[in-house]
């Protein structure tokens, strides 16, 4: 009676695995994409130069890290917020504020998802001294391996 449990139990566990094993979600997928930056933009704690990037996305689940190659090197950059939306493009959203610009959000429309950065903060009486926030849209060429 044990041994019929136990292998029942064993062939549960190899079914389960089977399944979730085949069910491979777009979160889970890897992302390898390029983009140019026509001038320095801060990237979460990284500053970059104006030039052309590669980067690679290993996961878009939270934690999503993304591995950033250029002009200066390699940086890691994590995203703070994963949503899922609609995109038509995929793109970097960057703002300006005053001297200013950085990365706020990559949207990658393959998956319909976009990953949120935290701009930096300005000095309060700087900031009114800067004038309005500007957006530009940066394309981004993703491909899913």
């Amino acid at each position: 009676m044990t041994s019929l449990r136990n292998r029942m139990l064993v062939i549960a566990s190899f079914a389960l695995a089977a399944i979730f094993a085949s069910a491979t979600p777009a979160a889970a997928q890897a992302f390898k994409g390029s983009f140019t930056l026509a001038h320095e933009v801060r990237w979460q704690k990284a500053t970059l130069p104006a030039g052309d990037y590669t980067f690679e996305i290993k996961s878009v689940s939270v934690p999503s890290l993304i591995t950033l190659k250029g002009p200066n090197g390699s940086s890691f950059i994590p995203a703070l917020v994963v949503n899922d939306k609609v995109i038509e493009q995929s793109m970097l959203v960057i703002e300006t504020h005053g001297s200013i610009s950085a990365v706020t959000e990559l949207r990658l429309s393959s998956i319909g998802r976009s990953l949120r950065y935290a701009a930096p903060k300005a000095p309060k009486d700087v900031e009114l001294a800067q004038g309005p926030v500007t957006r530009e849209q940066v394309l981004v060429a993703v491909k899913t391996k």
